[in-house]
């Protein structure tokens, strides 16, 4: 028996089906559980005839749908581990689990030798920044933050480099770990390496994840805004350093695109003699509406519906959206509202999928950043939807992460962020049948970010 309680306080029950020192399998007969990976579990409970095998914090790692309904993997906390009523050795769940303590003497001395070598640099890099401060600071106490900007400019690029050039190899002999040993090989990562990242602000944001779910609207505002952030020049140089690599680019990269999709879509509807009406789904920090408002007049011709499940990112984001619309005169139409894919698919369920569960048929529906944390039944019943509430000639466009460049080891083995890469392939799996002849799917950039485009014909 499986009994876990997200970070929003809701309740979730399932059945064990496998139980490891780092990791649990469970498994929920509903697909539209309110489950997404990298969503932090405040509390999970497992027991096996009436014993208490494990209770703490768990992470969501990976979702897969099964005739039956959802499986879902969790990571577990070693402390949360009730080893004294695990069940007898002779117990095939237990001997797994005992085989998995034993997993650390069997990290590839190769792994090792790469772990060790990026924390010699990082370490190296470290002290030779925390000197350079100080000099900074004896020598221009009234330029500080100033030279240490001129600083960064000019190094940074070269610390980057020199991390990934160790760093592409990590990735390549994570992928080689089997399964079974993967665990303590993250573990073994993330001892000798979370020193270096979790004081970043990014960092540290991502893996303790406050609100209860890794891509955060914070931690979104914080890969647009590619700055400098931190307590310290080493700290500042690695935050640097996590918003510069692949995911963070192709996330920029995808605004720009939704934001060119804004203007190209909002000027169609206007030649049609109307307001569009475009609707967003796990809305985020919605940074592309932001640009839009600051770059089109079209905009003024734009009413948008925000959808988060999240409160705070609700709040904010539309405080921030309001203020704009007030220090530059637009006439956009902002509405923001607080839902979730669990309570969008419940409702449009009840009501067979009409328009009216959201409001009225919508020129652009779009979804960019959620679809890489759910699982690919929930991804299709949602594209399916976007569909049908389209007008006439309208555009769906979602975004799935691809795992086309080398970084996806590193962000679940240090920062504990998992997400559901999906190729080309998996792009198409998610399009209705009658929308197959009327869709595209096409990458920006970098290739990490993949878009499936469907228009409704006139």
């Amino acid at each position: 028996m499986v009994e876990a309680v997200t970070a929003a306080g809701e309740r979730i029950e399932g059945r064990l089906v496998r139980l490891g020192r780092f990791a649990a399998v469970w498994a929920m007969s509903s697909c539209f559980e309110q489950l997404r990976t990298s969503q932090t579990l405040a509390s999970l409970k497992i027991t096996a005839d009436k014993r208490l095998l494990y209770e703490g914090r768990a992470t969501v790692r990976k979702l897969v749908d099964t005739d039956t309904g959802l499986l879902c993997e969790v990571a577990l906390d070693e402390t949360g581990v009730n080893l004294e009523t695990l069940p007898g050795l002779e117990h095939d769940s237990f001997e797994e689990f005992r085989r998995q303590w034993l997993a650390t003497y069997r990290i590839s001395s190769e792994f090792k030798a790469v772990i060790s070598d990026v924390s010699i640099l990082l370490d190296n890099v470290r002290a030779w920044m925390n000197q350079v401060a100080i000099g900074i600071q004896a020598t221009e106490p009234k330029r500080a933050a100033e030279r240490e900007r001129e600083f960064l400019e000019r190094v940074n690029a070269k610390v980057v480099a020199s991390f990934n050039s160790q760093h592409e190899r990590f990735e390549e002999l994570a992928y080689a770990v089997s399964p079974e040993l993967r665990g303590a090989h993250q573990q073994h990562a993330w001892r000798a390496w979370n020193s270096f990242f979790l004081s970043t602000p990014f960092g540290h944001r991502t893996f303790h994840k406050p609100l209860g779910y890794a891509g955060d609207f914070e931690m979104m505002a914080m890969i647009h805004r590619n700055a400098p952030e931190g307590g310290t020049l080493f700290n500042k140089a690695m935050h640097l350093l996590l918003v510069s690599q692949w995911p963070a680019e192709s996330v920029r990269n995808r605004i720009a695109h939704l934001g060119e999709t804004l203007i190209n879509e909002v000027a169609r509807v206007v030649r049609a003699g109307r307001r569009a009406r475009i609707l967003n789904l796990g809305c985020g920090p919605a940074r592309e509406v932001q640009d839009f408002m600051h770059r089109s007049a079209l905009s003024d011709h734009a009413d948008f519906v925000l959808l988060d499940f999240n409160e705070e990112t609700v709040h904010a984001t539309g405080q921030q959206l309001n203020e704009l619309k007030r220090s530059l005169g637009r006439r956009t139409g902002v509405e923001m509202r607080q839902m979730s894919v669990h309570q969008v698919l419940r409702s449009a369920l009840a009501r067979e999928g009409k328009p009216d569960v959201v409001g009225e048929q919508y020129d652009l529906v779009y979804c960019a950043g959620l679809f890489d944390y759910l699982s690919d039944s929930t991804c299709k019943s949602l594209v399916k939807l976007f569909h049908n509430w389209l007008t006439p000639g309208g555009l769906v466009v979602v975004a799935n992460m691809h795992d086309a460049k080398p970084f996806r080891n590193f962000i679940e083995y240090v920062l504990d962020w998992h997400l559901i890469y999906r190729d080309t392939r998996g792009m198409w799996a998610m399009c209705p049948a009658e929308a197959l002849d009327q869709a595209t799917v096409i990458a920006e950039p970098t290739t990490v970010n993949l878009f499936l485009q469907l228009r409704r014909p006139e």
